[in-house]
C-alpha cells in the first residue's frame, strides 16, 4: 500500500511539472513570437470581415490600398486559390502588410453584384486592387496558382 501511495506522489510530480514546462514553453514562445513580430500573416492572407466601405475606411485611416477577391460561391478556381496562394506565407506577408484584403461574392444578388458591376468585374475570380478612396489602381484576372506569379502580378500592379 505504502509502495502505492509513493507511486502515485511521483506520477503527480511529474504530471504538474510537465505541465508547468509546457504552459512556460507555451509563453515563452509567445513572447519570443512577439518580439520577433511574428503575425497572423505568417499563416496566409487574413481576409477580413468587413462590408466594402469599412475596407475603405480602415485603408484610408492604415495608408494602405484594398485587395478585394471578387469570387463566386461556386468557384473551383477560388478554392484552389485559398487552399494553395492564400495559405501561404509568402502571399500572406505581402498582402496582409501592404492592403486591407477582402472577399466580395460578385454573383451574391445584391451589395457585391453591384460591385461587381461599378468595377466591370465579369471573370472570376478576379483580384481588385484600390486606393483607399474607391478608384482603382489595377486587376489580376483569373486564378495564378503559382505563388511566386501571383505575389509578383500583385506586386506590378
Amino acid at each position: 500500500m505504502n509502495i502505492v501511495k509513493t507511486l502515485f506522489c511521483l506520477f503527480l510530480i511529474v504530471t504538474i511539472c510537465a505541465c508547468t514546462t509546457t504552459s512556460n514553453i507555451k509563453n515563452i514562445s509567445e513572447s519570443v513570437a512577439q518580439e520577433m513580430d511574428i503575425v497572423e500573416e505568417e499563416k496566409g492572407v487574413v481576409f477580413l470581415d468587413l462590408t466594402f466601405e469599412q475596407a475603405l475606411e480602415k485603408a484610408k485611416n492604415e495608408g494602405k490600398s484594398v485587395f478585394v477577391n471578387f469570387h463566386t460561391q461556386t468557384c473551383v478556381h477560388r478554392r484552389k486559390m485559398e487552399k494553395t496562394v492564400f495559405t501561404s506565407p509568402v502571399c500572406g506577408r505581402y498582402i496582409n502588410r501592404h492592403f486591407v484584403p477582402i472577399m466580395i461574392d460578385g454573383e451574391d444578388g445584391g451589395a457585391g453584384t453591384e460591385i461587381a458591376k461599378k468595377y466591370t468585374i465579369f471573370i472570376f475570380p478576379t483580384y481588385l486592387i484600390l486606393n483607399s478612396d474607391g478608384s482603382k489602381v489595377g486587376e489580376i484576372s483569373g486564378a495564378e496558382f503559382n505563388i511566386e506569379n501571383f505575389v509578383n502580378k500583385v506586386k506590378g500592379v
